[in-house]
């Protein structure tokens, strides 16, 4: 992983606070995980700062955390796995955040995407996109995308919006699916890597 042994460290904006929560009543639900343990919520990062990893008992005893989830599919041996992730609320209005953008890109919902955690790279399909100018939205964007590096990306956060919204899905990992939902207030970014047609 590229958070290997940054615990403590600053990888993104002070307005960044993600957290892993399995007891919010949403797809990723579950009050024990698959090897027992409690349900409970995690900060993983708090103001910007890598405060804790997901742990299974193997890890937390490893690392230092706690642990809780360990997921699997049906008889499938469990592994670290994320349940209800999400970026906590800020307090900027979507109106705000478009007038501050100015001129950019505003993407909107998920088509999926990719991650290496390894090399801390990421692409993201956005449902549609638009083209911002003078903070009005303009131009519609099709098959638009979002890549980058996931630290600098997190870096580059300038507000966070107070309007938190989850999706549902699955997630696939070591051959196995499971539920999950993650989570987003409106964020800017003031700089990434955008790809779309008009």
């Amino acid at each position: 992983s590229c958070l290997e042994g940054r615990l403590g460290e600053r990888i993104g904006s002070e307005l960044v606070t993600v957290k892993d929560d399995p007891s919010l009543m949403l797809n990723g639900y579950y009050p024990f995980d698959d090897e027992g343990s409690l349900a409970q919520e995690t900060v993983l990062v708090e103001n910007g700062v890598l405060r804790s990893y997901l742990n299974t008992r193997e890890t937390a005893a490893r690392l230092g955390g706690v642990p809780g989830n360990a997921r699997a599919e049906g008889m499938s041996r469990p592994v670290v796995r994320m349940s209800n992730t999400y970026i906590a609320n800020g307090d900027w209005k979507l109106e705000e955040i478009l007038e501050e953008l100015k001129s950019g890109v505003y993407l909107a919902g998920s088509r999926g995407g990719q991650v290496s955690t390894g090399e801390g790279i990421f692409q993201f399909n956005a449902k549609k996109g638009y083209i911002i100018e003078d903070g009005e939205r303009t131009q519609l964007l099709r098959d638009v995308s979002l890549s980058g590096k996931i630290l600098e990306t997190l870096l580059h956060v300038k507000a966070v919006g107070d309007d938190l919204k989850y999706n549902s899905g699955r997630c696939g990992k070591s051959g196995q699916l499971v539920p999950v939902s993650d989570g987003s207030p409106h964020l800017l970014v003031e700089q990434a890597t955008v790809g779309g047609t008009g």
